[in-house]
């Protein structure tokens, strides 16, 4: 009885493994994530966790200073990355940071930036659509601190409607990053919206001032 006991206890362990590293999910699969623009919030470093993978490609994950043009290496591999591994990159406070999926499978960049369906080679993104999907992580699995939790996901859009080409799921390579801010990026359509306000508010006023 007490080997059966044992043997349960051990059995409930080893499950428990891949319970602690489960990623975060994304609410709205299937759908392009809100684009992000992460800044490090101090100067220092900025330390990327490895949290967890569901990739079948072989992808490595670097963290690119887009204002100093640093580069993580080594770079976080979905495949021999431990849980709670880690790799830094030094920065002041301010920088813009950018998260690059290299698929190592398919030869093809992936990033966090959206750059609308727009390839962008240079910059990281083979297909110009955002490849991460980022939430506050609280801590507590696995030694990892609290953060910003990146999920982001392998498989190139080839089209946004239908989708074709990716699941975007954004749960096949999985981080948690320190020192770093994510402020929401304006839509283009958002950003149109603010300037035609902006210069209908600037007519009311020239209006006011030729009555007056």
């Amino acid at each position: 009885m007490r080997l059966a006991l044992i043997t349960f206890a051990s059995i409930l362990a080893l499950g428990s493994i891949p319970l602690l590293a489960d990623s975060i999910s994304y609410a709205n699969v299937g759908q392009l994530a809100p684009d992000h623009t992460f800044t490090a919030t101090t100067s220092g470093k900025v330390t990327a966790y490895f949290y967890s993978s569901d990739a079948g490609n072989d992808d490595r994950i670097i963290l690119w200073d887009k204002t100093s043009s640093a580069k993580t290496a080594p770079s976080l591999d979905d495949h021999s990355s431990a849980v709670g591994s880690s790799v830094s990159l030094a920065v002041t406070a301010g920088d813009t940071l950018v998260f690059v999926l290299d698929d190592v499978t398919t030869g093809q960049y992936f990033s966090s930036v959206d750059y609308f369906g727009v390839a962008s080679p240079a910059n990281y993104n083979d297909d110009g659509y955002n490849h991460a999907y980022s939430t506050l992580y609280s801590g507590g699995i696995s030694g990892i601190p609290a953060g910003t939790y990146v999920g982001m996901e392998d498989l190139g859009v080839t089209s946004l409607r239908p989708l074709t080409g990716s699941d975007l799921d954004y749960n096949d390579d999985n981080i948690v990053v320190t020192n770093v801010t994510p402020t929401p990026t304006p839509e283009p359509s958002t950003i149109i919206l603010f300037g035609t306000g902006l210069v209908g508010a600037a007519s009311a006023l020239r209006r006011k001032f030729a009555r007056g």
